[in-house]
């Protein structure tokens, strides 16, 4: 049986199937459709590289391609905008100087493609209808007489410029020549523990550096050993020091030069080589290298043998860094790295790394990471590992937080974004002290600054007993603008800030005690390289990260006063404020006392009467080596004949106003300057508040009232010591309070105080 078209029954069941089979297999993606699926993905990808630091490239990258190799004309002016904004955000990042970089970064490229895409977008729908019809037209008018005017040959190179354009003004603030070849030695950095016992061996690493104040790996010169010591009472050069030194060497290196040479292991030095010493002799001792390479004679820092230098009976000093970051927030390499390099680097003896909470939330187990990291790294007697992380709060100021024993606070995770109100810090750290039996400090840093100002009213003095006086961002004795900072610090605010200095904090009547750290964001704690070329991108380890840039100063240093290295001890010393500082990789040795009593938190000296007077001691022992100050071209580094500069001024600083400055010219030297004039006391005045709706605040950036009449020392004068060195190195110790009191007081017995020594009174 034949049906209409002349098909049989059975055929057309056949084309039946063969139609309901077509029609249920899934239809295969068109090629097209996956080509653009991928150049609209890779296009996303480029443009949220805008915010990677050194891996904007890729948007750069992408952008240029697509201009260079798109048919559509659409894209290709995509890419070119993507590849200028790009560019633009690094380049800003890097110059501008009106924000931080990273928030320079976020503003500048993001918008700009934000506002490029949008304007594309209403464009186009303007250009619906006749009227896209007739710009169309024009369009094409206007590309035919371009294409008249410009011959085929003529317009490769016109596309060239335009694609080199975003090329080059990202590569030239992102690619380094020298950071990127030159490793080769400019100087070699020596460097020995403070205080060993008379007879004890001990090492002596010695390091060359390179003009960027990395090792340098291609080092191959000799070196030769000789020691200067000095009496401790006067500074005067002493000889027949008994002493052991290592003989003649030469370095072995490798003929290429690397930016990481201390991960190399191939047998060579690259860079670095680890001597033995002894010295019997009680003195003030510099080991003296002489380097046949540049030909220069390299001191040492000051090893105080059998000397008390102003710490208590067996005390020894002790070099550490207590707030960097890593690749766990918006810092630079691992955990594991940042310890590393702490300990075989920069030859800490403790080190706390602190990232921020509020990142290390977005990071899989980053708490737990953090706190694994240290433990492991904690070897006591050998090197100490602080549990640390960083609280970050825009408002009231930041606080770097480190704990006394080896877990980290997970509960709550201590970040702006779970404990966004101080208050609420200080009753996490509360219970969680008291939980886990350990005890915590909360250290301010970077006051002055203008995105991050310190609102002094805020600070829980269980916790907060020492201020960070140095970083990278500068240093914060004083406002920026005030006559006594000489360094400067970066972000000012637009005018002048009373009541954000650390000065003007003591001037409140609150207790501190001065540390600098590095908070470093370069992968280099204890050394920090961001002051020097070596803050450009390809310097490994690589960041995503803008805060590596926008850092001018060196990082500094802590010294403690502690009977041990180990976690309890070296803590008990921040705690009880036995320490003094450095503003970089230098280790001076600095005491210094009034009527006897050595600096600590809150150290008070009582005198007789007002006008009693006071004798201030200050025995300054400076650390040898080329010292590095602000600015990329201001890396520690030396010329030829270069010798050590000794030439430094010591300040004492009264109640914020300077009260003398006894310049010194030797390595090793005691000062003393009496002050007789009454004790006054200080105060933070009530014409330097502000006053709103019948309320005083410290300032107008603080939220806080206050009572004018409180903000004051309660009739006690605060002394603090800065030793400003000629070659760019300062050095601070303080404050030590001195109060007037009654007859009383000569019969009493002499206070302990955290050193382990007495209290003396007039």
């Amino acid at each position: 049986m034949l049906y209409h078209d002349g098909q049989t029954r059975d055929n057309a069941r056949v084309s039946a199937r063969r139609a309901d089979s077509s029609v249920s297999l899934p239809s295969r993606p068109r090629p097209a459709g996956l080509l653009r699926a991928f150049r609209l993905g890779l296009y996303v990808v480029g443009a949220c590289s805008i915010f990677w630091f050194f891996f904007s490239f890729i948007g750069v990258a992408v952008g240029v391609l697509y201009f260079l190799v798109m048919r559509d004309p659409r894209w290709r002016a995509h890419g070119l905008a993507l590849a200028v904004c790009a560019a633009t955000s690094e380049f800003v990042a890097h110059t501008g100087r009106a924000v931080e970089p990273l928030l320079l970064a976020m503003r500048t490229g993001p918008s700009l493609l934000a506002a490029y895409l949008l304007a594309w977008l209403l464009v186009g729908v303007a250009m619906r209808g006749r009227l896209r019809a007739r710009l169309s037209a024009l369009g094409s008018a206007v590309g035919a007489r371009l294409a008249g005017a410009f011959p085929r040959w003529a317009r490769i190179p016109a596309v060239a410029v335009l694609a080199l354009i975003p090329v080059g003004l990202w590569a030239s603030v992102s690619i380094h020549i020298g950071v990127l070849f030159d490793n080769a030695p400019r100087m070699l950095w020596v460097h020995a523990p403070s205080t060993p016992e008379p007879g004890e061996a001990f090492t002596v690493t010695v390091q060359a550096w390179d003009a960027y104040e990395r090792l340098s790996a291609v080092y191959e010169g000799t070196v030769s050993f000789a020691i200067e010591s000095y009496r401790p009472d006067g500074g005067e050069l002493e000889s027949g020091t008994e002493v052991e030194l290592p003989g003649a060497y030469t370095f072995t290196g490798r003929r290429r030069g690397s930016d990481m040479a201390y991960r190399i292991r191939d047998g060579r030095d690259n860079g670095r080589h680890v001597f033995g010493a002894r010295i019997g002799t009680p003195g003030i001792h510099y080991l003296v290298i002489h380097d046949s390479v540049t030909g220069n004679r390299y001191y040492s820092n000051p090893i105080a043998v059998g000397v008390t230098t102003g710490a208590g009976a067996g005390d020894r000093i002790f070099w550490g860094d207590i707030h960097s970051h890593s690749g766990l927030s918006d810092g630079t390499g691992s955990a594991e790295q940042s310890f590393h390099y702490a300990r075989r680097v920069a030859l800490l003896d403790f080190f706390a790394l602190t990232d921020h909470g509020e990142i290390m939330m977005l990071i899989p187990w980053g708490f737990a990471r953090l706190e694994r990291a240290a433990n492991r790294a904690y070897d006591p007697q050998g090197f100490v590992a602080f549990q640390g992380l960083e609280w970050t709060q825009v408002r009231t100021g930041h606080y770097t937080c480190i704990f006394s024993g080896d877990r980290l606070i997970k509960k709550p995770r201590l970040s702006f974004l779970t404990v966004p109100a101080t208050e609420g810090l200080w009753r996490a750290l509360e219970a969680f002290t008291e939980d886990e039996g350990c005890r915590a400090l909360a250290l301010p840093h970077h006051s002055t600054q203008n995105s991050y100002l310190q609102d002094w009213t805020y600070i829980n003095p269980k916790y907060v007993k020492l201020a960070e006086v140095a970083s990278v961002h500068g240093e914060f004795l004083f406002e920026q603008r005030h006559p006594l900072n000489y360094r400067g610090a970066i972000d000012p605010p637009p005018e002048y800030v009373h009541g954000s200095s650390i000065v003007d904090a003591l001037r409140m009547g609150k207790r501190l005690t001065l540390y600098a750290a590095s908070d470093g964001h370069d992968g280099h704690p204890g050394h920090t390289l961001s002051h020097t070329a070596a803050s450009v991108g390809h310097q490994r380890p690589l960041t995503r990260w803008h805060p590596r840039i926008g850092h001018p100063y060196p990082g500094g240093l802590t010294a403690v006063h502690a009977p041990e290295l180990t976690r309890e001890a070296v803590f008990t010393a921040l705690e009880g404020g036995c320490v003094f500082a450095c503003s970089d990789h230098g280790r001076p040795l600095l005491s210094f006392t009034v009527n006897g009593t050595p600096v600590g938190y809150d150290a008070r000296v009582a005198v007789w009467s007002a006008a009693a007077p006071r004798r201030i001691e200050v025995f300054l022992a400076q650390d040898g080596s080329p010292a590095a100050a602000k600015g990329t071209a201001a890396a520690a580094q030396v010329g030829s004949d270069w010798s050590p500069d000794w030439s430094a001024t010591v300040e004492v600083i009264k109640n914020g106003e300077l009260l003398a400055a006894i310049p010194v010219e030797k390595p090793v030297t005691r000062v003393e300057h009496v002050d007789s004039s009454p004790v006054t006391g200080a105060s933070y005045g009530r014409e330097e508040c502000v006053q709103e709706a019948g309320r005083f605040y410290i300032n107008r950036y603080s939220d806080n009232p206050v009572d004018p009449d409180t903000l004051n020392t309660e009739g006690a004068d605060f002394y603090l010591v800065r030793v400003v060195g000629r070659n760019g190195r300062t050095a601070y110790a303080g404050p030590i309070w001195v109060e007037a009191a009654g007859e009383h007081l000569e019969t009493q017995e002499p206070r302990e105080t955290p050193h382990g020594g007495a209290e003396r009174r007039l």
